[in-house]
């Protein structure tokens, strides 16, 4: 499973959605070997007016979105596009988030959401070893 998380800095979600300069991208895996982490700065992304659409897709393959704020018409396109938007505090450290939902992952009381999210195999994937990196 894909997040993103909306940064300037890589290291505190600190930025509104449609205005992130940057992305971190973390896969949730049951590979520990398995590392994934990759940065989309706003150079990467062809700014076009609607920045929204840009961002969509280019975080098409995640699964969650953190951002500070986002619109009421933007999160509801990211919800029509099968991404789930969560706002948190500006300057909310994504390592304790990348923690908080493995914690979640690893429980066996999945929002309806999430369980959504990770499909047929929720409950087996939840209770197995998630790691992230």
């Amino acid at each position: 499973m894909l997040v993103a998380f909306a940064s300037s800095d890589g290291k505190t979600i600190d930025s509104h959605f449609a205005s992130s300069p940057s992305f971190e991208m973390y896969k949730f895996t049951d590979e520990p070997q398995e590392i994934i982490h990759t940065s989309l700065a706003a150079e990467d992304m062809e700014e076009s007016e609607d920045k929204v659409d840009v961002r969509i897709k280019m975080l098409k393959k995640c699964a969650i979105v953190y951002c500070t704020q986002i619109g009421g018409p933007a999160a509801a396109r990211l919800v029509q596009s099968g991404i789930h938007p969560l706002k948190v505090p500006e300057g909310t450290n994504i390592a304790d988030e990348l923690e908080r939902l493995n914690k979640l992952l690893q429980s066996k009381k999945l929002p309806p959401w999430l369980m959504k999210k990770l499909g047929k195999n929720a409950r087996a994937e939840a209770a197995s070893s998630i790691k992230f990196f």
